[in-house]
């Protein structure tokens, strides 16, 4: 699912010195590489070029406005590839996917590309410095690439925060997302604000009480002070566990009790009619409550 928003991701520079040392970071890379490697320029099929393996972002913007532009003037760049290692008759992209996309969909045979014997490292690092360019992974995306470009060996945590601007925390924050219950990346997903909530709602163990937390967030009911406060209460041991069936069943009742109260406290936020309905079967309960507290 498209996310709702976007958030604040290591590839959205702080200042204009810090995306000007990040600009000189690509430079000096590219340069290194085509000292390097010798490239040779070639058309090649689109039908035979692949994804760079090691590319994390899952979604591509703005291909729209590509396609246009080479409907307008052609495709007046050029692709950097290198020859599948596993399949010599394909190409592995490993700069330029969303041009690859576009020219696809503008009904291009074949682009004009740079084809070199570029090694796994580089094609990594390839997969770095575009996503630097774009900006644009979401943060689950983000812990991916982290968790591959560390366990690749290209980048401890501290190198790779030092690499791209940011501190350790930020690095160690992401990677905890991978571990993630998948409803829990979903929201960050779909609201990359809510990083905060979606880690306390991750020290939950069931989906079923993680569920009504998780929508809350998303329909911008509840803050993530919110929901820390009721992780930690839903978090808390309990002195003593239930020792009788009965117990362990009013127990189990109890929570899904205080599942029902979440849902109706994210129905009552600005709208009249559900808080009146709610406010009504309050005080039912209450009544009830306290004709039970009577009898003990």
């Amino acid at each position: 699912m498209p996310p709702k928003g976007k958030g604040k991701s290591f590839f959205t520079p702080e200042t204009t010195a810090a995306q000007s040392a990040r600009t000189t970071a690509v430079e000096e890379f590219e340069q290194t590489v085509a000292r390097a490697q010798q490239s040779v320029p070639r058309d090649i099929r689109v039908d035979r070029i692949r994804p760079n393996p090691f590319q994390a972002r899952r979604t591509f913007e703005g291909i729209e406005e590509l396609v246009a532009a080479i409907q307008a003037q052609g495709f007046i760049s050029r692709l950097r590839v290198r020859p599948d290692p596993i399949d010599p008759q394909f190409f592995q992209l490993a700069y330029g996917e969303r041009r690859w996309r576009a020219a696809q969909a503008a009904g291009l045979v074949s682009v004009p590309c740079d084809v070199a014997a570029y090694a796994n490292d580089q094609m990594l690092e390839f997969g770095l410095i575009e996503n630097i360019q774009r900006q644009d992974l979401n943060p689950v995306e983000e812990g991916s690439y982290f968790r591959e470009l560390i366990d690749q060996g290209r980048y401890s945590i501290r190198s790779l925060a030092e690499r791209i601007g940011k501190d350790k925390g930020y690095i160690e924050g992401r990677l905890a997302l991978v571990k993630a219950p998948e409803d829990v990346q979903q929201l960050v997903v779909q609201r990359p604000d809510s990083i905060d909530a979606a880690r306390q709602i991750a020290k939950l163990d069931s989906p079923e009480e993680r569920e009504s937390l998780i929508a809350g967030v998303i329909e911008g009911q509840i803050t993530s002070r919110d929901v820390r406060e009721r992780v930690r209460t839903r978090a808390a041991p309990v002195a003593e566990q239930p020792s009788t069936a009965v117990g362990r069943a009013i127990e189990r009742e109890v929570i899904q009790i205080e599942r029902m109260l979440d849902r109706w406290a994210s129905a009552v936020t600005n709208d009249v009619a559900n808080q009146a309905a709610v406010s009504a079967a309050v005080a039912r309960l209450i009544a009830r409550l306290e004709e039970l507290l009577k009898q003990l």
